[in-house]
C-alpha cells in the first residue's frame, strides 16, 4: 500500500466535505433499545464480546527489548505481558500457582519474577523455576505449575490476546487483510511509550463511553471552545474494515491545501487525523507526531474505565516532541475528561430511568452504527453457539 496515495485520498475526501459542508453517512437512522445498557445484557455481552473475543492488550512499544514486562488488568483478569530473551511476546496470568497471589506490578525489565508471599519464582516464559523449602512439595510436578499462559499474538504494532486459555490466536484473522495492510503501512511498532497509561474512571456504561469517540458531530457543540478550534466538526470519513473501522478527521490546517495543486501537497499528515476502532473496545488515534491508545473497559453495567496511553514517533525534533508532549494532557484532561466523559456521566441516569426506550444514531454517525451492528451480530452468534451446544434454540436478538 502506498502511504502518500492513502493519505492524499483521505485528504481529498475531507476537503470535499469541508467545501460542501457534508460528511460520510449511513444508509438510515438507527435506533437502539436502552435494554443494551441493563445489568442483564451486561452479563451476556461481557461473555460474548470480551471473554469470547480477541482484545488489544497494548502496543508493541509497551515492551521495549528482551526481558521487558508490563502488567495489564482487564475485566478482573491480571495479565503479565513479557518479551522473552528471543523477543517473543507472552501473555501470562499474573497469579502465583502456589496460593494465587499477584506476582508483580507496573513495568520494567526482568527475566524472573518472585511471589512476595513465599517467593515461588518464575521465568519470563512462565516456567516455575524456584520453590523455597522444596522438600515439602515432593511429588509435585514443577512443569504443571507454571504461570497459566493466555493466547497472544504480536503484529503490525499491536499486541492482541484473549482473557482465557485456548487455541492459538492469529492476528491476521483478527484484523483482516485490509486493516493489517494499513497498520503495517502506518509503521508504528517502534514508537516509544511516552508515559504510563492514564486511567479514567467514567460513570457510564462502556458503550456510552465508547460512543463519545466515534463521531465528531458533537465537536461544534460540546467542544466548541476546545477541539472545534483545532479540527472541523461534522466532517468525517468512514470506512468499515470488517468488524473494525477507520474514521478520518480534518484538522483546521487543511485549509492551506484547498487552493494548492495536489502535486504540491507533499506530506499531508499534519492536516488530518486517522482514527481506528478495533473491535470491540479499542480506539487508536494517529497524529503526525504520536499515536494515542484508548482502551474502554467495562467495570459493571453503569461504569467503565478507560486507559489512555501515548506513543511518540521516533526521530521527532525537540520542538515537535514538545508539541506532542504538551498536547497529550490537553486532550486527555481538558477535552476527554472535562467534556466527553463529563457528558457520558450525564447520559447514564437518563438511559437507566426506564422512561426513554431507545437512543438514536443519525445518518451522520455511521461509525457508532457500525459498532452497534457488530455488537448485536456477535452476541447473537454467541447465543446461537451456546444454544447449539445445549441443544436449544437461541433467543432472538434485541
Amino acid at each position: 500500500m502506498d502511504r502518500e496515495a492513502f493519505d492524499h485520498e483521505l485528504v481529498r475526501r475531507l476537503i470535499e466535505h469541508v467545501e460542501n459542508r457534508t460528511t460520510d453517512q449511513a444508509e438510515s437512522v438507527l435506533e437502539v433499545s436502552t435494554d443494551i445498557y441493563s445489568a442483564e445484557h451486561y452479563r451476556e455481552e461481557v461473555e460474548a464480546l470480551f471473554l469470547d473475543q480477541p482484545l488489544v492488550l497494548g502496543l508493541s512499544g509497551a515492551l521495549v527489548g528482551p526481558d521487558s514486562y508490563r502488567t495489564v488488568d482487564i475485566l478482573g483478569t491480571p495479565i503479565l505481558l513479557t518479551r522473552d530473551a528471543r523477543g517473543q511476546v507472552r501473555a501470562l496470568t499474573n497469579v502465583c500457582r502456589h496460593r494465587g497471589v499477584r506476582l508483580v506490578d507496573g513495568a520494567g525489565k526482568a527475566a524472573r519474577f518472585s511471589c512476595p508471599f513465599h517467593s515461588w519464582s518464575y521465568d519470563n516464559e512462565g516456567r516455575l523455576v524456584g520453590v523455597p523449602s522444596s522438600e515439602y512439595f515432593e511429588g509435585m510436578c514443577l512443569e504443571d505449575k507454571g504461570l497459566v499462559e493466555l493466547p497472544v499474538a504480536e503484529g503490525y504494532g499491536l499486541i492482541v490476546g484473549r482473557l482465557r486459555p485456548g487455541q492459538p490466536l492469529d492476528i491476521d484473522d483478527y484484523l483482516g487483510p485490509e486493516l493489517a495492510g494499513e497498520l503495517e503501512m502506518l509503521d508504528f511498532a517502534d514508537w516509544e511509550q511516552h508515559s504510563e497509561p492514564h486511567p479514567h474512571e467514567v460513570a457510564a456504561n462502556w458503550k456510552v463511553t465508547l460512543d463519545t469517540f466515534r463521531e465528531n458531530y458533537h465537536f461544534n457543540y460540546l467542544h466548541r471552545k476546545t477541539l472545534r478550534t483545532y479540527a472541523y466538526g461534522g466532517v468525517l470519513t468512514f470506512d468499515p474494515l470488517g468488524r473494525h473501522l477507520r474514521n478520518a478527521s480534518a484538522l483546521r490546517s487543511i485549509d492551506a491545501l484547498r487552493d494548492t495543486p495536489e502535486s504540491e501537497w507533499g506530506d499531508v499528515t499534519q492536516h488530518f487525523s486517522p482514527q481506528y476502532s478495533l473491535f470491540p473496545n479499542t480506539c487508536l488515534t494517529f497524529d503526525s507526531r504520536h499515536v494515542e491508545l484508548w482502551q474502554i473497559l467495562p467495570v459493571d453495567s453503569s461504569t467503565s474505565r478507560v486507559l489512555h496511553s501515548v506513543y511518540l514517533r521516533p526521530g521527532l525534533s525537540p520542538e515537535e516532541r514538545a508539541k506532542a508532549v504538551d498536547m497529550a494532557p490537553w486532550i486527555c484532561e481538558t477535552v476527554v475528561d472535562g467534556e466527553d466523559f463529563w457528558v457520558a456521566g450525564r447520559t447514564e441516569p437518563g438511559i437507566r430511568a426506564g422512561i426513554v426506550d431507545t437512543v438514536v444514531f443519525g445518518r451522520n454517525e455511521p461509525a457508532p452504527q457500525h459498532l452497534h451492528h457488530g455488537f448485536t451480530e456477535t452476541i447473537q452468534a454467541y447465543r446461537e453457539r451456546r444454544a447449539a451446544q445445549a441443544g436449544e434454540s437461541a433467543p432472538a436478538g434485541r
